[in-house]
């Protein structure tokens, strides 16, 4: 702390802004494996593997984008309940400025 002993001294919180980072980085990601996903199943239907195996191919993919697609806005949404309840700026010596040095013990 600079100054005197009683002031506190604010900086940004970085905890916030690797949420933050986190978030943006998963949307994308999210994304292009729906549109596989989608593309798989439209290609299944379609006729591209018939038979038995083919059905339970088709069934697997569907619910493999039915758990991405319930799964994806809860997590987005966590993201975001963890982002607003953290503020822009913190004190100096505050564990969001130190969160990625802290380990279980």
């Amino acid at each position: 702390m600079s100054g005197g002993d009683d002031e506190v001294v604010m900086v940004n919180n970085s905890y916030k802004s690797a949420l933050e980072r986190a978030r943006s980085a998963v949307v994308g990601p999210a994304g292009d494996l729906e549109d596989a996903l989608a593309a798989a199943i439209r290609a299944v239907e379609a006729g591209a593997w018939e038979g038995p195996m083919g059905e339970d191919f088709a069934g697997e993919l569907r619910d493999r984008r039915r758990t991405l697609n319930d799964a994806g806005p809860e997590a987005l949404a966590d993201l975001d309940t963890a982002i607003a309840a953290q503020p822009d700026r913190v004190p100096e010596d505050a564990w969001q400025v130190h969160w990625h040095r802290l380990s279980p013990r």
